[in-house]
């Protein structure tokens, strides 16, 4: 029976980010970024592979990424965001232009990265809400909540020049699986 060696795997992932941060700083960004932002995983980015907030001073990488696609991923993230920081440290605009795309390509950086991006699971349910008024039946996605819910968008109109009035307000049905 033949082992094949594990993938590698660093115990201190951020601590090799860090690292890898500490050492582009010089060799691909000429000194100019600052060394000292934090960089952190974030569990709740799955469509972004990273991002960086200039005011918290914060690379966030996404988490969802890291563990499907590993190390490499990450230090293509953490490289394509301190692109960012540098062109926003020379005054010039960081987003995703022709300038930060030809920069890239020189600088050997990632732009956009060609992971499949998650889909998104629909809920099999739908919520069912009455209009007290004209007793017209509106299915929706989410539960409607907060101080003032939803009116009957037909009634208002009718009634109230399109203005949102108490009389109309819909009330919760039921919760309901889609076939």
């Amino acid at each position: 029976m033949k082992v094949l060696p594990l993938p590698y795997a660093p115990l201190d992932p951020v601590a090799e980010l860090r690292r890898h941060y500490q050492r582009v700083v010089d060799t691909k960004f000429d000194g100019v970024i600052p060394r000292d932002f934090r960089i952190v995983f974030n569990p709740f980015l799955r469509r972004l592979t990273g991002r960086i907030t200039y005011g918290l001073r914060l690379i966030e990488i996404s988490r969802y990424h890291y563990t499907k696609y590993g190390m490499k991923d990450a230090i293509a993230t953490l490289e394509h965001e301190l692109l960012h920081l540098y062109l926003h440290k020379l005054g010039l605009p960081s987003g995703h232009n022709k300038d930060f795309k030809r920069l890239a390509a020189k600088k050997g950086i990632r732009v956009f990265h060609a992971n499949a991006y998650p889909r998104n699971r629909t809920t099999p349910y739908r919520y069912l809400y009455e209009c007290p008024s004209c007793r017209r039946l509106v299915s929706r996605m989410r539960r409607i909540s907060g101080p003032h819910g939803l009116a009957c968008g037909i009634c208002c109109r009718t009634h109230t020049s399109g203005r949102w009035d108490a009389r109309f307000e819909l009330t919760f049905v039921a919760r309901v699986m889609m076939i």
